[in-house]
């Protein structure tokens, strides 16, 4: 396998332009990509066969094979800890990026599961959600997370920025970066906005 062809084709998929890759990767033995692709073309049953032949030899495979018993509603074992920290927050930007609103409904409705597992589950769903421009959505899943973990600056940040941009809610966005900069006063993005309020402000 040629390894710029293959990195020609890695960037296409994980850039939304799938036509062409699935072929690619099944022809030159890539299960782990193939499996993906075939999720993303709605090809279940196929991906889990390419999934299932890596099972035990690859921690994103039998990571993805968790994925999809989410998307299938027929969950019997739970994910591990570095399996959610290393893969939920990717995987559900890529469906996010292939618009699998459906397979991303079906996944989160698995967060308090997934929370047992890495508590930080919420904080890397509000983050996606986030990242796509859902704040209401984010809001909840970051709201959550900082239930469990308050001293992230990077949630009251998050937080703080919702509040500015989406709820246009000046002073709960002081709050949250007053609480983001008390813990971590470097904290770039904060400082930025903090910035941006102090001069609209005055110019008010």
């Amino acid at each position: 396998m040629n390894a710029s062809e293959y990195e020609r084709v890695k960037t296409d998929f994980l850039s939304g332009r799938i036509k062409g890759c699935n072929s690619f990767f099944e022809d030159n033995g890539c299960l782990l990509e193939a499996g993906y692709c075939c999720l993303m073309l709605d090809k279940l049953d196929k991906a889990q066969k390419h999934f299932l032949a890596l099972n035990g030899r690859d921690d994103r495979a039998e990571w993805a094979l968790f994925l999809l018993c989410m998307i299938q509603d027929s969950v019997k074992t739970g994910p591990t800890y570095f399996q959610i920290r290393n893969f939920l927050e990717i995987d559900l930007n890529l469906l996010m990026l292939y618009c699998k609103g459906e397979y991303i409904e079906k996944i989160i409705k698995y967060s308090d599961f997934m929370a047992y597992y890495n508590p930080e589950s919420y904080k890397f769903i509000g983050r996606v959600f986030w990242a796509n421009d859902f704040m209401p959505a984010a809001k909840l899943f970051l709201r959550k997370a900082k239930d469990k973990f308050y001293q992230d600056p990077e949630l009251h940040y998050l937080l703080a920025y919702i509040a500015y941009y989406e709820d246009k809610d000046i002073n709960q966005c002081k709050k949250a970066l007053s609480a983001c900069l008390d813990m971590l006063p470097e904290y770039a993005p904060a400082n930025k906005l903090l910035k941006l309020i102090n001069n609209n402000t005055v110019q008010n």
